[in-house]
């Protein structure tokens, strides 16, 4: 499994590489700040209520959330940002084409058991992050404010939608945080 995990990971980086995206870092480097610092903040918000997580089979699942925070989104966001066509139409096709391809391979990825869904989250819902995640990239660049809005709207909304726990407190110390991370990230979490 960890070797899938790997394949995922390096099948992006290649599709980047043979598109030569790496030329449009500099022009697109805050849509890739503003997708990375989205996708961190909703691991830190949702901590210990995760509606999606990649399985970590084989691969610590700290490690794995880094390398989808620093490579893999930032890469899929480039991905879609550098070959953006110009006109409302084509650029609705290919906002359509992107979200689309995404939700289908997320929804393979879940069928492998890549990825897990909790909480009532689902292909669907999926389908509406990534409407926002490559909207929102493009918009950061045009309407950083109107941007910011919406993006906390969306937060808000989704905070609300799923029931996450702000500030989920436990009776254990600070010392077992760590384990309490690792029920959090387990089968125990689905059983209890």
């Amino acid at each position: 499994m960890k070797q899938k995990q790997i394949l995922l990971i390096l099948c992006i980086v290649l599709l980047n590489i043979c598109k030569g995206t790496w030329r449009e870092l500099p022009k697109y480097s805050k849509s890739l700040a503003y997708a990375s610092l989205v996708n961190t903040i909703y691991y830190y918000l949702c901590r210990r209520h995760l509606l999606w997580e990649f399985i970590p089979i084989g691969i610590n699942w700290n490690i794995l959330r880094v390398f989808h925070v620093i490579i893999v989104t930032p890469l899929l966001v480039l991905l879609f940002l550098s070959d953006f066509p110009k006109g409302l139409i084509k650029q609705i096709k290919h906002l359509a084409t992107y979200v689309l391809m995404s939700s289908i391979g997320e929804y393979f990825l879940n069928q492998k058991k890549f990825i897990q869904y909790k909480h009532g989250w689902n292909i669907f819902w999926s389908s509406i992050i990534y409407v926002k995640m490559y909207l929102y990239s493009f918009l950061i660049i045009k309407r950083p404010l109107l941007t910011s809005v919406l993006t906390s709207f969306s937060i808000i909304y989704f905070i609300r939608k799923f029931n996450i726990p702000i500030n989920k407190k436990h009776k254990f110390s600070r010392r077992f945080d760590r384990l309490v991370d690792y029920f959090y990230h387990s089968f125990l979490e689905d059983i209890i």
